[in-house]
């Protein structure tokens, strides 16, 4: 090994030790705090026995086969369910997001900062903490930032890696298109070439999702039928920007309705609410910014007086020097813009959704190469 490597692989190393000892602490069961978890499972399983993918709502009495897409239940599925496999295999996944930001900063920056850049990925404690959940973001993170630092470095294989990442999550297809605009070039027409591959490359991974649905439940479904669900949530009366879909389980007008009527009624009257009253909704779009970047986390679960100490101890160093480094000419702004790409979707769907912590860990890796090009002086300062 070169001495221009050993930094990076002993990096590597800490970071997969830090993701691998929280995991391996865990109990073999599944929090009942995050019903999400248990869903993916359930499809999971009902995919190993030749079942498909479906699961039993238990909140209508009713088996859904749209309700999550098909990327995550498969990648569990693949692993048996094995709990802890699956953790070890995340851990190892999530670690290699530093690799591949190391790699994106080097084009722009020195060894330094580019390592910088890699240690505030591999020191995340929310990308740790995810690790060891059941959930799509580690999987979705590291397939979208892999894609795009591809990408950036003009490797069109990159498309390979974001095809994982819709799969996953489907509603991020629309932000492929901007992402293969802004790695195409600069001028008019490359980018417009580089938008419509975009285009075509999430209607091609897409289509046999939506096909799918299209020949189980009759409709062409291209994201899921939780889609409704998440428009409503986020404008249901009583909203605060966060979520809470207790009530559906009592809603009378949802009585009888099969998965794709509950998704159009409830995405229907999410946007009946929404527009009944502006004002309101876009108080709401500033708390769910607001909750959305948050340095710490909110929930009653998680929010301890440790979990808040780690949060704004690493939080607000991170968000302090991107915001140095959008100031600062140390970066391209075609790279500035491109880096900023997921946490300007991210943060809009938030807006016209809910707000979460959760929903901006795809973001922060990106956000790392701009932090941590504020590092280097200009040579007007000095």
């Amino acid at each position: 090994m070169t001495h221009a490597r050993w930094p990076i692989a002993l990096l590597l190393l800490i970071a997969v030790a830090l993701r691998l000892a929280l995991c391996l602490s865990r109990p073999d069961v599944v929090s009942a705090d995050l019903p999400d978890q248990r869903e993916y499972l359930a499809i999971a399983a009902n995919l190993m026995t030749g079942q498909g993918l479906q699961f039993h709502d238990d909140r209508f009495g009713d088996t859904v086969y749209a309700f999550r897409s098909p990327g995550y239940p498969s990648f569990l599925a693949g692993l048996r369910c094995d709990l802890r496999t699956i953790r070890i295999v995340q851990a190892i996944l999530d670690t290699s997001t530093v690799l591949a930001i190391y790699l994106l900063a080097t084009q722009w920056l020195d060894e330094r900062q580019s390592l910088i850049a890699a240690a505030l990925v591999g020191l995340n404690p929310f990308l740790i903490f995810f690790t060891s959940l059941l959930l799509t973001e580690t999987l979705f993170t590291t397939t979208l930032v892999w894609g795009l630092v591809m990408l950036a470095r003009k490797q069109w294989i990159g498309l390979a890696s974001i095809a994982l990442a819709l799969l996953i999550r489907p509603p991020a297809a629309a932000l492929v298109p901007f992402a293969c605009a802004f790695a195409a070039g600069l001028s008019p027409r490359k980018m417009l070439a580089g938008f419509a591959i975009g285009v075509a490359t999430s209607l091609i991974v897409l289509f046999p999702w939506a096909y799918r649905n299209h020949q189980m439940l009759g409709v062409w479904i291209w994201t899921t039928t939780n889609a409704g669900q998440t428009q409503y949530d986020g404008f249901r009366d009583g909203a605060d920007g966060s979520s809470n879909l207790a009530e559906l389980k009592t809603m009378p007008e949802l009585a009888g309705k099969n998965e794709v009527e509950r998704n159009a009624y409830l995405a229907e009257r999410g946007r009946e609410l929404m527009r009944a009253d502006p004002q309101r909704s876009a108080g709401l779009a500033v708390k769910k910014i607001a909750r959305t970047w948050s340095p710490v986390p909110l929930s009653d679960e998680y929010a301890s007086k440790r979990n808040i100490t780690v949060g704004l101890l690493y939080s607000l160093p991170l968000f302090g020097l991107t915001l140095i480094g959008l100031g600062r000419k140390n970066l391209p702004n075609s790279a500035k813009l491109f880096c900023l790409l997921p946490a300007i979707y991210f943060t809009a769907s938030a807006a016209a959704t809910v707000g979460s912590l959760r929903y901006r860990i795809p973001a922060e890796p990106m956000l790392a190469v701009i932090a941590a090009s504020a590092t280097r002086r200009m040579k007007t300062e000095g």
